[in-house]
């Protein structure tokens, strides 16, 4: 029974950091990026929107938290001196292998990997790592489903939580704190491409709407409210050269009161702060567009 207990968790529906309204926001990206198509509702296109909210949420949601959002840099570090454990230095030799011949070598060496799977790492990642496997095979079957645009829009985000997961040294840190701002951004191009291919207006917007939940940051230090002024500004620059003008005041207002706040700690001062004006902002762009 004690063999089999670190893999009893091996798979889980992984935490979202933060409360519901913080953690929706790439599901309200989709949405978004579905009403800049204008794309006339009918029975196909509620289907793709749905699959793609499932892509978004439960595919793409538990992979970037498994390798993002996940410390796989302690369970690591303790490989590094595993061969030194005096607990397997008795481990029997592979039969008919000479003692320091390659094959004794390559058993001692798979029966440490063993060891170290079974007691440092799936206890520590087990459950990260099941479910990052699981988000990735789902990942694929929808992203399969919905088209190849999916398909490379679902490579993209594994290469940047892969980038994101290197910065930062597999310590999980920057993957928890930057993960919605990545997500809106694929979320975004996910709910466009619903309906249209993708375009240089969308894959602007996106953009600019990640720099923004990027400096959605308190408490707000000056290089937070540059990336909030600046993916708004982005955002209001793009509509004039789409020659749609008239909801850029509109935006502008709706980036001034977030600055004017006061700071909060919690989850649910942080989307009365920043959230709602955000979300109001994302839908006019997206009626605008």
């Amino acid at each position: 029974m004690s063999r089999s207990a670190p893999f009893s968790k091996l798979l889980r529906i992984s935490t979202h950091p933060g409360s519901p309204p913080v953690w929706l926001l790439p599901l309200w990206a989709t949405l978004c990026g579905a009403v800049a198509v204008d794309a006339p509702l009918s029975g196909p296109v509620l289907a793709r929107l749905m699959l793609a909210l499932s892509l978004v949420e439960l595919g793409w949601g538990e992979l970037w938290l498994a390798m993002a959002a996940t410390d796989w840099a302690t369970p690591l570090a303790r490989w590094r001196g595993w061969e030194q454990d005096p607990r397997l230095s008795g481990h029997p030799p592979l039969p008919y292998a000479r003692p320091g011949s390659p094959a004794d070598r390559l058993a001692r060496w798979l029966a440490q990997l063993a060891a170290w799977g079974r007691t440092v790492l799936c206890p520590a990642v087990g459950p990260a790592l099941g479910s990052g496997l699981a988000g990735l095979l789902l990942s694929l079957i929808l992203s399969a489903t919905l088209g190849r645009d999916f398909l490379l829009l679902t490579l993209g985000l594994l290469a940047a939580t892969q980038l994101v997961a290197v910065a930062d040294r597999g310590h999980g840190r920057i993957g928890t704190a930057e993960g919605p701002a990545f997500r809106l951004g694929f979320a975004w191009l996910a709910g466009h491409l619903i309906g249209a291919p993708l375009t240089l207006s969308t894959l602007g917007m996106a953009t600019a709407f990640s720099l923004a939940v990027a400096g959605a940051k308190d408490p707000p230090e000056s290089r937070h409210r540059a990336l909030w002024i600046g993916g708004y500004l982005a955002a209001m620059l793009l509509l004039i050269a789409l020659h749609r003008p008239l909801p850029v005041p509109f935006l502008a207002f709706l980036a001034l009161p977030p600055l004017l706040a006061d700071s909060t700690e919690n989850t649910t001062g942080w989307f009365r702060r920043y959230g709602l004006w955000l979300v109001a902002a994302m839908l006019l762009a997206a009626l605008a567009t």
